[in-house]
């Protein structure tokens, strides 16, 4: 069985209608969050984008993986050792405590992260199972449960041809993970195309959507 993750970030207003769509196909998603930014506002060209006050919605991810996606989004290369840590660890700490369960992964915010950073992270926080790149690879490869790269953005124009390459592949690692923000779906115009990946993950027999602990788990465990 070839296993699909859909990986996405931010925790914006707009996971409620991403999670509304993801339940009514019945697939499961991993969503990284930041719990250090309740409310929090920034602007997408000439549209604002609000980020969800967690406590006050914490049952939208019932039935979906919730991930550490770093307390503030910050630029990781720029950090110090001991930001670093304090910025995944106070991060899984706030977001255990307000949806009640164990944390297990990380995923860098940015296109940005040394091979120094994910070393900090996995030596001093040891409740991770694995940790997400934010940068494509098309290799198609994890390196290990560590190093798991996005293998496609889910506007990317050939994603259907590369997974039915995935589909029809023989490779080792039988993991395929797609990335990006709900905020997307809505700046640009692209709720249909959404749904529409997500429709073909679900009726594809030979695909089984898990979440990035299940996949994490099953393969390198």
């Amino acid at each position: 069985m070839k296993i699909v993750c859909l990986s996405f970030d931010d925790g914006t207003i707009y996971d409620v209608k991403f999670i509304e769509l993801l339940n009514k196909y019945k697939l499961k998603a991993t969503l990284n969050l930041n719990s250090g930014l309740n409310d929090f506002v920034w602007f997408y060209g000439d549209k604002p984008i609000k980020r969800l006050n967690l406590s006050e919605i914490k049952c939208l991810y019932d039935g979906h993986e919730v991930c550490s996606h770093s307390l503030n989004h910050p630029y990781f290369s720029t950090l110090s050792k001991e930001d670093v840590i304090k910025e995944v660890e106070e991060d899984i700490h706030k977001l255990s405590l307000i949806f009640d369960r164990k944390i297990c992964g990380f995923a860098f915010p940015f296109h940005d992260q040394t091979e120094q950073n994910i070393l900090d992270i996995k030596e001093n926080i040891k409740c991770l199972n694995y940790i997400r790149y934010s940068y494509l690879d098309y290799s198609g490869i994890h390196k290990d449960k560590y190093h798991i790269h996005i293998n496609a953005l889910y506007d990317d124009p050939t994603i259907y041809d590369r997974l039915e390459e995935f589909i029809n592949s023989s490779k080792e690692h039988n993991l395929f993970v797609i990335a990006g923000h709900s905020y997307e779906f809505e700046v640009k115009n692209d709720w249909s195309k959404i749904e529409d990946l997500i429709k073909f993950l679900s009726q594809n027999d030979k695909i089984q959507v898990l979440t990035m602990d299940e996949a994490i788990k099953l393969i390198f465990n």
